[in-house]
């Protein structure tokens, strides 16, 4: 790598090729430390703070560090390079202390590292630009009692080095005594564009839809547009390992459609509200233990029918089996303001809470 970069300031020729020392890709650190594996992204968000470079190695499969920890980075294998200006470069390349150098099939082209913005896996092919996740739960009981629930998460993210689109999905159907007694899908969606590198980023489109049967919505319907930040990445050496902290905070105004299973007399039906979404997520990472936690809140501030507020809140324990494989221990809180009556006099509870125990499956 110092000899590209030697090459590169003494100037190339028209046929110039760049001699990389293997066929892996590498990062070193500016401790002088060098991890071998597989790039899998540098991503836009937090390119001056935060855990913005996802690499894989086969003793510590997936890992994010933060790029400005990253002294060089050696990638033999085609990757798409994203810097600003709109400017996306295909090819194998290297990543040096203040710049980048790509070898394309017009030859070699240098950039200043300053105007990276991304760098995602292989030519920019549709697919690999997508990754999904699978969790499923499940418990019974028969005999005395006859009870039983599914529990389904699922998501899918699509990131292309300056946008992430992302839905997810989470269900569960329970029964006892042959009656339904959990009937809940939630479906989380946003759209978040990296316009120039730093904490900041727009959020075009964010919202939610919930059916609750239990909680007497058959639609609330809650999309929003505004921004967000990612205040700050900490990493602390431990004994034994290093703990990770990730802290993000997003604001968004929306508007909020919510239609009833059934409403008392006098209560309207559909309703139509106005809100302030308040937003924030945390993560702690355990390197060497393979263990995450995520803790995401979200308050909906309906600022038309006060009583319409509500939040959700999402606690989940990541356990990591294999690479593709892991544990998921999760915990989802559901509040409402003032549930409105339905037609038989009768009142929905404020919370619902839910723990789930499940294995996830990762693609991508």
């Amino acid at each position: 790598m110092k000899k590209a970069q030697a090459d590169v300031e003494r100037g190339l020729t028209p046929d110039y090729t760049i001699e990389f020392g293997d066929t892996d890709d590498w990062l070193q650190f500016t401790t002088g430390e060098w991890l071998r594996g597989h790039l899998r992204w540098v991503r836009a968000k937090g390119l001056e703070a935060g855990a913005n470079v996802k690499f894989y190695s086969k003793q510590l499969y997936d890992e994010t560090f933060g790029l400005s920890f990253v002294e060089s980075i050696h990638c033999p294998n085609i990757m798409t390079y994203g810097f600003k200006g709109n400017i996306s470069v295909s090819g194998k390349g290297m990543v040096t202390t203040n710049q980048v150098i790509i070898e394309t099939e017009q030859g070699v082209k240098t950039y200043p590292r300053s105007e990276l913005v991304s760098i995602v896996d292989g030519a920019p092919r549709e697919r690999t630009w997508w990754s999904t996740q699978l969790s499923l739960g499940f418990s019974a009981n028969a005999g005395n009692t006859n009870q039983g629930s599914v529990n389904t998460q699922w998501n899918l993210l699509r990131f292309d080095g300056r946008t992430a689109a992302y839905i997810g999905y989470n269900g569960s159907v329970g029964y006892a005594d042959n009656a339904v007694n959990v009937n809940r899908h939630l479906v989380d969606f946003s759209v978040d564009l990296f316009l120039w590198p730093g904490r900041f980023y727009v959020i075009p489109i964010i919202g939610q839809l919930l059916y609750d049967e239990f909680q007497n919505y058959k639609l609330r319907a809650a999309p929003a547009a505004g921004g967000g930040v990612h205040v700050f990445q900490k990493a602390k050496q431990r004994r034994k390992h290093t703990n990770k902290f990730e802290w993000d905070i997003e604001s968004a105004l929306g508007y909020q459609f919510t239609r009833f299973l059934s409403s008392a007399t006098g209560v309207s039906n559909p309703q139509n509200d106005g809100f302030v979404m308040l937003r924030t997520y945390w993560k702690l990472k355990f390197v060497n233990r393979d263990v995450e936690i995520e803790i995401d809140w979200r308050t909906i501030l309906v600022y038309t029918t006060f009583g319409n507020t509500n939040h959700n809140g999402t606690a989940k324990v990541t356990i990591k089996i294999t690479d593709r494989f892991d544990f998921e221990p999760s915990f989802l809180f559901l509040r409402t303001r003032d549930p409105l009556p339905r037609a038989d006099g009768t009142v929905p509870e404020k919370n619902d809470y839910q723990l789930v125990v499940s294995l996830a499956l990762s693609l991508g």
